[in-house]
């Protein structure tokens, strides 16, 4: 098992999800985990989770804050308390991400373009610039920003989501080019379809979504937030020290197959 021992950790979207997975995760590898939502309620709940199911191996902490990601002051003050106690930030994990604004593009209110935008793409790079900058004075540091394996292949309707994360595959790139020289590596993951309140949400609406996305999958199952997070905990291991600007999509091939039959039930 790769062992973060002594290793501080900032994950946002933290509340559910893929968020709540990584933080579970990275806290099982004795890492100090400092989980961030938008919702207060949700992000206790995991971390007081956490603290229960806490073994007596383990010897990472918790903590957890409510803060919009889109609020640059709000998370200064975390990285200001954050250093306070620990000394340090060596790895951020970006997963806020806002309600998908789905639908025809030409009728996508500006008010759907921006709520997502600014938590997806400008939450990103806030996050990466002000928990960054502790890394570059450190000359140390492991990001991780989430985007989505529709960064390759997309659905109708789904313009905004699609253009956000392709903006954070950029960013990715465009900072592991700029900080690699400090020590840092940036790299993305992009889950292709993988069990999350928001994908059940999607699959309740027909059973023939389900079907149709397992029929393309040839791994047979889609994938569970756990499978996320295993992958990130390796990118923000010493193990990946050398990979950096990399977009490492993680959908069971998802994204390789363009049969349309029912070959994998």
């Amino acid at each position: 098992m790769l062992d973060l021992f002594g290793r501080t950790a900032i994950i946002t979207g933290a509340g559910s999800g893929i968020g709540a997975a990584v933080s579970e995760k990275l806290f099982e590898r004795n890492c100090n985990i400092v989980m961030i939502a938008k919702s207060q309620k949700n992000v206790q709940k995991v971390a007081e989770k956490l603290v229960e199911t806490k073994q007596a191996s383990h010897q990472g902490t918790v903590e957890y804050y409510a803060c919009d990601v889109r609020k640059e002051k709000e998370l200064a003050t975390i990285k200001d308390r954050v250093l306070m106690k620990d000394g340090k930030i060596d790895i951020l994990v970006t997963c806020a991400a806002a309600p998908a604004a789905s639908g025809k593009a030409e009728e996508i209110t500006y008010e759907d373009w921006k709520s997502v935008m600014q938590t997806d793409l400008d939450g990103a790079f806030l996050s990466c610039k002000i928990f960054g900058t502790s890394m570059i004075s450190k000359g140390y540091g492991r990001i991780v920003n989430l985007t989505s394996f529709h960064t390759i292949a997309t659905y109708p309707e789904r313009v905004v989501y699609n253009v956000a994360k392709s903006g954070v595959e950029g960013l990715t790139r465009a900072l592991a080019v700029e900080w690699g020289k400090y020590g840092i590596t940036i790299n993305a993951v992009a889950p292709g379809p993988i069990i999350t309140p928001r994908t059940s949400w999607f699959l309740s609406q027909s059973p023939d979504i389900g079907k149709g996305m397992l029929s393309r999958t040839p791994n047979r199952r889609l994938g569970e937030a756990e499978d996320v997070a295993e992958l990130i905990a390796f990118l923000v291991s010493e193990e990946a020290k050398h990979i950096n600007g990399q977009q490492i999509v993680i959908d069971g091939g998802w994204t390789k197959s363009a049969w349309w039959g029912s070959y994998c039930e």
